[in-house]
C-alpha cells in the first residue's frame, strides 16, 4: 500500500490522477495489469460516499476489465441467485473483494481510492482493515494499494501496517516554491529579482504544504496589480492575507459581504444552487436562475443573454469560489 495523506488542498487528488494516468508508462507490467478507481465524494450524490457505492465500483471494473476474475465472484454469485435481493448484498460485495487477499488474481491489480476522509464514517474501519488486509506481507497476492486521504483515526491508527506513507506537506515545498516564483513573473511580471525571491520565499513558508492557499494568493494578487498596486507594495499585500485556509475563505467571505445589494443578491442565488444541487450546474442552468432576479416576468431577452456576460457574472458574484470548467456552457 502507498497512502498518501495530507491537509486539505495539499495535492493529494493531483496526486491520484497522475498516478491513475501515468501509471502504465512508468511501471513495465501496468500494460497487462487491472487499473481500477474510485473518488469518495460528499459534494456528489449521496451514494458517492459509501463504502457500498465503492465496491460495487472497484469489483464492477476488475470483473469488466479481467474476465478470469470472476472466480473470486463465483460462489457469491451462486449464492445470490438463489436470494430474493434486488442488488449485492453489501456483505457480499466485501466478501468478494476480500477473496483476493488469499487467491492472487492473475493480472496484478493496482487500486486506487481517493478521498478516504470523505467517506462515510459508518464501517469505514471495517473497509480500511479489509485494504489494509489485501496488502498485507502475509498474503501472497498481486494487488497494490494507492490511498489518499487527509488524516482519519481509522488510517492513522492503522498506518504501522502501510507499506509505504508519503506525508503531501512534507514533500511539496519544492513544487510550491516553484510555483509560486512562476506566478510572480509571468503572471505578475514583478521585474525585481531580489523582491521576487523575497516574496516567494514568503509564499512558500506560509503556504504549510497548502497549494489551494497558494493559488488563493496568486488570485488575491493579481486583483491588486491589475487595479495598479506597484510591485513594492505585493510583501505588504501578502502580509495582509491570512496564514491559513480558513481564515482566508473567511476574509474573502467578508470582502464579498462588502460588494452593492445587487451583486450580493446574484452571489445568494448562485450560492444555493450550486451548494444543494445534487450534481455540478451548467453556465446556462445558473443563467436561467439568475434571469428570475432581474425581473419577476423575465423577458426571453434577458433569459438569452449572451453565455461570454453570465459567465463573467457568476464569477464575480462568487469571487473566488466559483469556477467554471470546461468549453460548454
Amino acid at each position: 500500500m502507498l497512502y498518501v495523506a495530507g491537509k486539505p488542498g495539499s495535492g493529494k487528488s493531483t496526486l491520484a490522477k497522475y498516478f491513475e494516468k501515468n501509471l502504465a508508462n512508468r511501471v513495465l507490467n501496468a500494460w497487462s495489469s487491472t487499473v481500477v478507481h474510485y473518488f469518495y465524494t460528499f459534494r456528489g450524490t449521496v451514494q458517492e460516499s459509501t463504502h457500498e457505492n465503492m465496491l460495487r465500483s472497484i469489483l464492477h471494473s476488475i470483473l469488466q476489465k479481467d474476465e478470469s476474475a470472476f472466480f473470486h465472484f463465483q460462489q457469491e454469485f451462486r449464492d445470490f441467485r438463489h436470494r430474493s435481493h434486488s442488488g449485492w448484498p453489501y456483505e457480499s460485495l466485501k466478501k468478494v473483494l476480500s477473496s483476493f487477499a488469499n487467491h492472487p488474481p492473475e493480472k496484478p491489480l493496482y487500486l486506487i481510492l481517493d478521498a478516504m476522509d470523505e467517506s462515510e464514517e459508518d464501517d469505514r474501519r471495517s473497509v480500511i482493515k479489509l485494504i489494509c488486509q489485501l496488502c498485507s506481507d502475509a498474503n501472497p497476492c498481486n494487488i497494490k494499494v494507492f490511498l489518499a486521504s487527509r488524516p482519519v483515526s481509522e488510517l492513522t491508527y492503522r498506518i504501522g501496517e502501510c507499506h509505504h506513507v508519503i506525508t503531501m506537506q512534507d514533500q511539496n515545498k519544492d513544487d510550491i516554491a516553484k510555483f509560486a516564483y512562476d506566478f510572480l513573473k509571468t503572471d505578475l511580471q514583478m521585474s525585481g529579482e531580489v523582491l521576487r525571491r523575497k516574496a516567494s520565499e514568503y509564499i512558500t513558508r506560509n503556504a504549510q504544504g497548502v497549494f489551494v492557499w497558494v493559488r488563493l494568493v496568486k488570485t488575491e494578487l493579481l486583483k491588486r496589480v491589475e487595479r495598479g498596486r506597484p510591485d513594492a507594495e505585493i510583501l505588504k499585500c501578502l502580509e495582509a492575507i491570512p496564514q491559513d485556509l480558513e481564515n482566508t475563505y473567511k476574509d474573502m467571505f467578508r470582502r464579498l459581504e462588502e460588494r452593492q445589494p445587487e451583486v450580493i443578491q446574484d452571489g445568494i442565488m448562485v450560492f444555493r444552487f450550486v451548494l444543494f444541487a445534487l450534481r455540478p450546474l451548467t453556465v446556462l442552468e445558473l443563467r436561467d436562475a439568475l434571469a428570475t432576479l432581474d425581473d419577476c416576468n423575465p423577458s426571453y431577452e434577458d433569459i438569452q443573454q449572451d453565455i461570454p456576460a453570465v459567465k463573467r457574472r457568476i464569477e464575480y458574484c462568487g469571487g473566488s469560489f466559483l469556477e467554471i470548467k470546461g468549453a460548454s456552457p
